[in-house]
């Protein structure tokens, strides 16, 4: 019998720091990919990011706050 194998990719988690950098960023007026940029983050990733901030939800900038405390 072949053994089936699991092919799952685990992506990490995206530090806090990153992620008030970007809430920093978009504060000022940047844009997803200029935040991208300087934040060295993913284009799709900071995209998805300014949408939740421009429709008022900032629960992606605090996600897992206390576990990295």
């Amino acid at each position: 019998m072949e053994e089936k194998t699991s092919s799952t990719v685990i992506k990490p988690r995206i530090a806090n720091v990153k992620r008030r950098e970007c809430l920093e960023l978009f504060d000022q007026g940047f844009g997803y990919k200029k935040t991208a940029k300087e934040s060295g983050l993913n284009a799709y990733t900071v995209r998805e990011y300014l949408r939740r901030y421009k429709a008022g939800d900032l629960s992606w900038a605090e996600r897992g706050r206390a576990e990295n405390m």
